[in-house]
């Protein structure tokens, strides 16, 4: 397929790294990242005919991606394909979710993990609850077989080194309005090692990378308004001392600290929600003002 470039983050994969490679051959060129591996990976990535760029340490994941990403920017690529090299996703699903994509005029298609699948039951509860956080219309925002419009990838361009860049790549195309669909895929797990991380710890990972979004995304929302209502609730504690002052002249200490700890917390929350804020608006300001005077310049 003219113009369709096949990216793939690798760490430790000599195993499974080049059937992967053969496979995804036959349906675009494909640029490999050798995320730092102490075993072959690179080596054979690159006897077999991938193009290889390679970490001196094992950066990770998202690190992997950002890496691949800007190395095929410099082809102008029409389609770019990311896929796993642990032979997770069969690459001959390749063909089915750039059709989708092209077929519904979309940004992105993710390959979407089948609910009746090999997937074990607590990565489908935990796939699912992520993925309605990030997006209600989404099933599998943790999917990392999917097709990107080449025209898109500068602006999805993942900062985090980790396994949340799956995320923040979902949520900035989400913020640019980027079209998504999933097209469903079966994946394999049996008789495969396909995570070295511990679930729960990859699941707090996730949970925090949507969190921090969220807060700094939306700063009036997520701080400012808590703070407000904490603020309130430690204004209405107080009258509260007051008055039991007034009535016994016995005042109740413990209520009183609480009321304190209260007004503080609020303050600090609506403080800094209000930096955030400015730091966003003045951040927007300087970005819109470089593009208009590029476009002037122009």
């Amino acid at each position: 397929m003219p113009g369709v470039f096949i990216l793939i983050p690798a760490y430790n994969e000599e195993a499974t790294i080049a059937r992967v490679i053969l496979e995804s051959m036959k349906y675009g060129k494909v640029v490999v990242c050798d995320d730092g591996s102490t075993d072959y990976t690179g080596v054979i990535a690159e006897r077999i005919g991938a193009e290889v760029v390679r970490h001196e340490w094992n950066r990770g994941y998202g690190a992997a991606l950002r890496t691949l990403f800007k190395t095929v920017l410099e082809y102008d690529p029409k389609i770019v394909v990311t896929i796993d090299a642990d032979m997770q996703h069969d690459p001959a699903y390749i063909p089915k979710i750039i059709k989708a994509m092209e077929d519904e005029d979309a940004d992105i298609a993710i390959g979407a993990r089948l609910e009746a699948g090999e997937t074990p039951s607590y990565r489908r509860l935990g796939i699912r609850a992520i993925s309605k956080m990030v997006s209600p219309k989404l099933r599998d925002v943790q999917s990392g077989f999917r097709a990107y419009k080449g025209e898109i990838i500068r602006d999805i361009i993942p900062v985090e080194d980790d396994m949340s860049a799956s995320i923040e790549i979902i949520e900035k195309a989400l913020e640019n309005g980027f079209k998504i669909i999933e097209v469903p895929i079966e994946i394999r797990y049996r008789d495969l090692d396909t995570s070295t991380y511990n679930p729960l710890a990859h699941g707090y990972q996730l949970i925090a990378r949507i969190i921090h979004s969220r807060v700094i995304n939306r700063p009036i929302s997520y701080l400012a308004i808590p703070g407000i209502i904490t603020m309130i609730i430690g204004f209405l504690s107080g009258v509260w001392v007051v008055f039991r002052y007034i009535e016994v002249r016995e005042l109740a200490i413990g209520t009183a600290i609480i009321t304190a700890i209260l007004l503080i917390v609020g303050l600090i929350l609506v403080m800094v929600a209000i930096q955030l804020y400015a730091i966003k608006e003045y951040t927007r300001m300087n970005s819109y003002s470089h593009i208009k005077n590029n476009t002037f310049q122009r």
